[in-house]
């Protein structure tokens, strides 16, 4: 992995019943969506540390989402609201305060994964120190999950909204040809988005027994 303890920033929405993984809610209730949520959060937090991330930071939406999200993330983790408009805006903005910081690489991740894996941070900064400008982690619904960059890339976040929430090789395949970028692809991960997801993790027997209560809600 590169020498330099990576940097990990983590864009995460308040877990608050109603307003998240709605489309999980006819499984698992409004509150066990709310309890999934702060879960996912937690254990993406525990993951930087479990990789030796250099810096914590998490970016929160909404913007007076910080005290609830505090206790989920630890006392150390860097906090601020997101910040831009639209995904590329918030990017910006997040990436650029935590590389200000830090100074890279950094690991941008969603914490919608049922389980993150050191693995996941290795392929990145694997990646990234055998040249690659960008490295991204698709998800298997056409998300991404991960976004690796070692160095500010404006370019990047310049790029248009519209590839941004395509499928990964809509904004992979923009940074190379528009932008001429090096380009690492992980491999594909299936994210908690839809009920079939929630099936798949449950089939799986490594996934972290706190998650698997949670999913088999009403199973």
């Amino acid at each position: 992995m590169n020498r330099q303890a990576p940097a990990v920033l983590i864009m995460a929405r308040a877990p608050r019943a109603g307003e998240v993984r709605r489309a999980l809610e006819p499984l698992l209730g409004r509150e066990g969506c709310r309890e999934l949520q702060a879960k996912l959060i937690a254990h993406a937090a525990a993951w930087a540390r479990k990789i030796g991330a250099g810096v914590v930071a998490v970016a929160h939406d909404p913007p007076d989402a910080g005290g609830e999200l505090r206790r989920l993330v630890g006392a150390d983790a860097v906090m601020f609201p997101q910040n831009g408009e639209g995904i590329t805006g918030r990017l910006s903005d997040a990436s650029a305060r935590v590389l200000a910081r830090s100074g890279g690489p950094l690991l941008i991740i969603w914490p919608d994964l049922p389980r993150f894996r050191v693995a996941h941070a290795k392929g990145a900064l694997e990646d990234l120190g055998c040249g690659c400008d960008v490295v991204f982690g698709p998800a298997v619904d056409g998300g991404l999950y991960l976004v690796g960059i070692a160095r500010p890339l404006p370019e990047l976040f310049a790029l248009p909204e519209q590839a941004w929430r395509g499928d990964a090789m809509a904004v992979a395949g923009a940074a190379i040809r528009d932008v001429g970028f090096e380009v690492g692809i992980l491999r594909a991960e299936r994210a908690l988005h839809r009920p079939a997801d929630v099936r798949a993790a449950l089939a799986d027997p490594l996934l972290p027994d706190d998650v698997a209560v949670i999913l088999r809600g009403r199973h």
